[in-house]
C-alpha cells in the first residue's frame, strides 16, 4: 500500500509539474487561460477602452480587408457584423450554430443586420477547414460552413484530412479540387492577413470575436455572447442611430 501511495504521490507531482510548465510556456509565448479556462492569445489592450455595454469601442476609421464575398444579408444594412472565428473552436461552433440562425431571423432578414464570416484559424487542422471553404460556391458556402462546426469534433480530431474531403464532396468540391485548395498558397496568405489584421487591429484576445461595424463608428465583443446578450447590445445601438425596430 505504501509503495502505490508513493507511486500515486510520484505521479501527481509530475503531472503539477507538467501542468506549471504548460502554463509557464503558453504565457511566455503570449498566452493565457480565460475564465472558462481556454487557452486564448493575450493581446495588450489599453486600460480605458471605452465601451458601450458589452462591446469595446474601437477607432472611427478600420480598414477592414475582410472579404465580403459570401456575406449574408443586405449591403445597405446599418451595421455589419464581422464573425472573426476559428472551425476548430468550439465556442465558435455554438456561437454560429446557436446565436447565428437567430441574428439572421431577427435582424438580417428585416434588412438591420449583415453578417460576414471571417476566418481567424488558431492551429493547422483549422487553417486546411477554412482553405477547403473557402473553395465552395456561393449556393454551398454556408451550408458547407455549418457543417463543419456541426462535425467539428470528428474532423479536427482525425488523424489525418479524410474526413474533410468527405464533408468537402458532401458540397460539391472533389478530392482533386479540395487537394487544390489545401495547397494554394495564395488562399492561405489572404486568410493569414485576415487573421493579422485582427490581431493588430482589434486587439483580439482569442475566438470568437464580434466586430459590430456602421456608420457610428466600430464595436466589438471579445467573446461567445448569447444571443439576449447580443440582441440587448444591437436594440441599444439601433436606438443610439436613431433607427425605429418597430416599425
Amino acid at each position: 500500500m505504501d509503495k502505490l501511495i508513493k507511486s500515486l504521490s510520484k505521479i501527481a507531482t509530475m503531472i503539477v509539474a507538467f501542468f506549471a510548465a504548460a502554463v509557464f510556456y503558453f504565457n511566455y509565448k503570449g498566452f493565457v487561460l480565460d475564465e472558462n479556462g481556454q487557452i486564448v492569445l493575450k493581446v495588450q489592450t489599453a486600460d480605458a477602452a471605452e465601451k458601450n455595454g458589452i462591446a469595446t469601442v474601437l477607432p472611427q476609421e478600420l480598414n477592414i480587408n475582410a472579404s465580403t464575398k459570401f456575406a449574408e444579408g443586405s449591403y445597405t444594412a446599418p451595421i455589419t457584423l464581422y464573425e472573426f472565428s476559428s472551425l476548430g473552436c468550439p465556442h465558435c461552433a455554438d456561437f454560429h450554430l446557436d446565436v447565428v440562425p437567430r441574428l439572421e431571423k431577427e435582424y438580417v432578414e428585416k434588412g438591420l443586420l449583415r453578417i460576414v464570416f471571417v476566418n481567424f484559424p488558431l492551429d493547422k487542422k483549422s487553417m486546411e477547414a477554412a482553405m477547403l471553404l473557402q473553395c465552395a460556391s456561393a449556393d454551398n458556402y454556408h451550408a458547407f460552413l455549418s457543417r463543419l462546426f456541426d462535425k467539428q469534433r470528428f474532423w479536427y480530431l482525425a488523424s489525418d484530412t479524410t474526413q474533410l474531403h468527405t464533408y468537402a464532396a458532401e458540397y460539391g468540391i472533389s478530392y482533386d479540387e479540395a487537394e487544390a485548395c489545401l495547397h494554394d498558397d495564395a488562399m492561405a496568405q489572404t486568410i493569414i492577413s485576415d487573421r493579422q489584421q485582427g490581431l493588430k487591429q482589434l486587439g483580439m484576445t482569442g475566438t470568437p470575436a464580434l466586430l459590430f461595424s456602421g456608420r457610428d463608428g466600430n464595436e466589438i465583443i471579445y467573446s461567445a455572447a448569447s444571443f439576449n446578450s447580443v440582441k440587448e447590445y444591437l436594440d441599444s445601438r439601433y436606438a443610439r442611430m436613431g433607427i425605429n425596430l418597430h416599425q
